[in-house]
């Protein structure tokens, strides 16, 4: 049984959603009544970001707490090797009972769904999951420790909600206990039940300011819009379907719900699809939170937070000391109302995922204040925007002459960042050693 000082955890986590295709983010594209509950409960951020928009960095710094270039995984091929403190230890340790079900992409595994029984997943009591699927009917799953690959029958995101309200039913008594859900709509393939793709099969969309109407894929972007609005449409009511299980059980009020997912997609948005880029549709993301003993309802906040914050946050809601292996920032404050000011920056990374090392596609990106600024690896600043005034980053001020002294200023800001946690790209930047121009080291921060 959880109390208010060991309250139960249950983290809803999707794959892909931006943080703006939301009724309560004003998309006005899909109808999520249960999110919009959830928001209206708790707390909303605007500003949630990932700090690499790829799924597995992501994941890796959601449970440690750390950045890409500090826990190693830099790519979704490259697995979260032993020897750090990760949040189901820690909660183990607290006295929590820990389940995890779905998608966990930690381990290394990314070329097919028969990654089904991931070698390292420290610290769950439960476990009922894979590695990577990408297929969201029929998938393929293992329990516990077993080499056993099971089929699954059904649609994902029905199927984990199905388990989780059973999980709930037989939950250990007498502990705390932290359950993840971990569904990977909507991630591509872009298709949901019958139902829900029929409700948006010819339905006119209304689209963001920066999808470019006159695209030749106009059409292909229209379609997997169609079909992601349709997961969204189902993860919502699963939601709602979770949020009525709690309640039927006396817990929805001793349970901190959140929401979240590891990075968005552009949907067309800038001509684009999928995400690792530093735009507002690949790296920002929903983050809702709902815990009324000690989070006001009804608040949307504007607090900076990034994905290497959300696990110091968690334990900074349970009182329980963070590691001090962890990079990210306690904005437990921030949840609670208290202190609404949040992160004074999220700093995020990208390493190219599959080929080899290609210096147009590394690129490291602030958000600090009302900005946003991106260096890649052999370009350098590439990208500046106010997004206050420009939120669909149609504007790019990097040339700007009238900016170049904030532009400098949030340069030299990236570079001290990226010192303090040991990232050494300003020490790789091609951009720096140009002819008769100082490398990053020689330049030092400013």
């Amino acid at each position: 049984m959880a109390n208010e000082d060991r309250p139960n955890i249950l983290w809803i986590f999707s794959d892909q959603h931006r943080g703006s295709a939301m009724g309560c983010a004003g998309d006005p594209n899909v109808e999520t009544p249960h999110l919009d509950r959830l928001a209206r409960e708790g707390v909303r951020f605007t500003n949630a970001y990932a700090n690499d928009p790829l799924c597995s960095p992501f994941r890796a710094s959601l449970f440690t707490g750390q950045y890409c270039t500090t826990h190693g995984v830099i790519s979704n091929h490259r697995p979260l090797l032993p020897g750090r403190p990760v949040l189901p230890l820690i909660l183990k340790d607290s006295g929590y009972h820990t389940s995890y079900m779905g998608k966990w992409h930690i381990s290394g595994g990314c070329f097919g769904h028969h990654f089904v029984s991931p070698w390292y997943r420290p610290g769950w009591d439960d476990w009922l999951g894979w590695e990577n699927a990408n297929v969201h009917f029929d998938f393929e799953y293992s329990v516990g420790t077993s080499p056993r690959i099971l089929t699954a029958d059904g649609y994902m995101t029905d199927w984990l909600t199905d388990r989780t309200i059973e999980w709930l039913d037989r939950r250990p008594r007498g502990q705390p206990w932290f359950h993840v859900v971990s569904s990977e709509p909507p991630h591509p393939p872009s298709v949901a039940p019958e139902p829900y793709m029929a409700a948006y099969r010819g339905r006119e969309l209304q689209h963001r300011k920066n999808f470019p109407l006159d695209h030749p894929r106009r059409e292909q972007f229209e379609q997997s819009l169609r079909g992601y609005y349709a997961q969204i449409k189902n993860i919502d009511d699963n939601v709602g379907r979770l949020l009525d299980a709690l309640e039927r059980s006396g817990l929805l009020n001793e349970t901190i719900v959140c929401y979240l997912s590891d990075h968005g997609d552009f949907m067309g948005s800038h001509g684009r699809m999928s995400k690792e880029r530093p735009e507002e549709e690949s790296a920002n993301i929903p983050l809702i939170v709902r815990y009324p003993p000690s989070i006001p309802a009804g608040r949307t906040s504007d607090a900076l937070i990034g994905g290497v914050d959300i696990m110091p946050t968690l334990l900074g809601l349970l009182g329980i000391p963070a590691p001090a292996t962890v990079e990210g920032r306690d904005l437990s404050a921030a949840v609670r109302g208290i202190d609404d000011s949040g992160a004074e920056y999220v700093y995020i990374q990208y390493e190219h995922c599959i080929y080899p090392e290609d210096p147009h596609l590394v690129w490291r990106a602030l958000r600090t204040g009302p900005w946003s600024v991106t260096c890649t690896l052999l370009d350098g600043p590439t990208q500046l925007f106010n997004l206050p005034a420009d939120p669909y980053q149609m504007g790019n001020l990097i040339d700007s002459p009238e900016h170049r002294a904030e532009r400098d200023r949030l340069l030299g800001r990236m570079r001290q960042i990226a010192a303090e946690i040991g990232d050494g790209f300003f020490d790789r930047a091609e951009f720096e050693r140009g002819a008769g121009g100082a490398t990053a080291q020689e330049a030092g921060p400013s």
